[in-house]
């Protein structure tokens, strides 16, 4: 007696389609990103089909020293993923399309091959080291020659990894991919040059950690230029409302003190705002709060900041720790403060000194600072190291930036410029260093928020 099973056509279509995206999933060739370990704190995507010129394998010749990336066993066709790892090692991860060719483009560039777990290694002369499957590709540094042996051992876990060790695990890779744009970043604050992370925190409630809040940002280098457009926020969801309704407090700036800002400038932040509204975002930033606490200390900047209405300006010519390098400008909604100057006289901290310079012009000086600040008769807030430099920030310098800079920059919401050239040592100058071979001759960042 036979039996026949009967299996209903809804059904039957229905595994099929199951079975078919399980089929397109493990074939999508992706697998590769795996290699990218999940707790990255800084992920940038190159859409390599999409860049023009020589732009996306530029880094990969650099350190493979070889003028033809497509003949190296690389395919290119696929994102490559330049990333920070949790321990602040820096990456580079690209889909291999024949790990035989790689090998043999290694082997001729004289390199000495070591094999791990089924992968294989090499130092490059750039103090990076390389390491490949049959499926990926990792170049890690730089690093010492002594440590290399440590990277290898980190780097061959990292390609052992599977999809729920790998970057697709993270909400980070989703954001990346959601950023239409050649290259994409998403970061968390804290894998910033520690010079930047106060302005992408503004906003954040106090006790947050940097970790906690990111920066997603769609990039484009244009005329020695790294553009970023992009915005701050959390995956956790009460630090992201936070953030929302901070971002509702800047207006379009105006571009008023564009000018003031000079091409050997390090830093420019740039914002038009109600000082009400912006103080209660200012004073619950450590980093910020830190920075003023010298100076705040003998001059009220908490109520100067609360006169503000309209474009504010902050130009650093240093970002050194020891001296305060700062010239502010605003344009003001009154200046009732003015009023307790004598009383500023009067309790200013040992060793310190304020004094005249001018009709509602006053400078202090103490703690190895020296700001010089004042009204203007139209309501204009100016302040700078030196007389000249505050009455700079309200006019022009010598050699302001450029104008199609300014014009980069009027109408929108947040703007900050950073100026690489001007760089010290520390992360700053280690992520300078990167940024050449990454995206090519790069002298300035401009970063300006997405106005949604």
């Amino acid at each position: 007696m036979k039996c026949h099973l009967r299996i209903p056509t809804s059904l039957f279509l229905s595994f099929c389609l199951c079975a078919l995206i399980a089929l397109t999933a493990s074939c999508s060739g992706n697998d590769y990103l795996n290699a990218i370990p999940s707790e990255s704190q800084m992920l940038i995507r190159l859409n390599t089909t999409k860049l023009s010129g020589t732009k996306s394998p530029l880094i990969l010749k650099s350190l493979l020293h070889v003028n033809n990336v497509d003949e190296t066993g690389l395919d290119l066709s696929k994102d490559v993923y330049f990333f920070e790892d949790g321990q602040g090692n820096f990456g580079i991860c690209a889909k291999v399309s024949s790990d035989s060719k790689l090998e043999k483009t290694l082997k001729q560039a004289g390199l000495s091959l070591t094999k791990r777990h089924d992968c294989q290694f090499a130092a490059l002369p750039s103090n990076w080291v390389i390491g490949f499957s049959d499926e990926a590709t990792l170049m890690m540094g730089p690093v010492i020659p002594a440590a290399q042996d440590d990277m290898m051992t980190l780097m061959a876990r990292y390609l052992g990894s599977d999809e729920d060790d790998g970057i697709k695990a993270s909400p980070m890779y989703a954001t990346a991919d959601s950023i239409e744009a050649p290259m994409a970043l998403v970061s968390q604050t804290k894998a910033l040059p520690e010079q930047f992370v106060a302005p992408f925190t503004i906003g954040a409630p106090k006790d947050a950690d940097p970790a906690d809040v990111m920066l997603a940002a769609a990039m484009e280098v244009k005329n020695g230029r790294l553009l970023m457009h992009g915005k701050t926020f959390s995956y956790k969801k009460g630090i992201n409302s936070a953030i929302e309704k901070a971002s509702k407090v800047y207006r379009p700036i105006k571009g008023t003190y564009l000018k003031a800002m000079s091409q050997n400038d390090v830093l420019g932040l740039f914002l038009n705002v109600d000082g009400k509204q912006f103080h209660q975002l200012m004073i619950q930033n450590r980093a910020i709060t830190a920075m003023l606490a010298g100076i705040n200390a003998a001059i009220d900047m908490d109520n100067i900041l609360k006169s503000v209405n309209g474009d504010l300006t902050l130009v650093s010519s240093s970002l050194g720790k020891d001296n305060f390098h700062l010239m502010m400008a605003a344009k003001l909604a009154g200046a009732p403060w003015l009023a307790d100057v004598d009383y500023w006289k009067q309790s200013v901290p040992s060793g310190g000194h304020i004094g005249d310079w001018g009709k509602n012009c006053y400078y202090y000086t103490g703690s190895g600072t020296t700001y010089y600040f004042g009204v203007t008769p139209d309501m204009q807030y100016m302040s700078g190291g030196s007389p000249e430099e505050a009455k700079q920030s309200i006019t022009s310098s010598k050699k302001p930036i450029s104008t199609d800079l300014q014009h980069l920059i009027t109408g929108k919401k947040f703007a900050m410029i950073v100026n690489f050239q001007a760089l010290g040592t520390g992360k700053a100058a280690a992520v300078t260093s990167l940024l050449k071979p990454l995206f090519g001759k790069v002298n300035t960042i401009v970063y300006t928020m997405d106005e949604k």
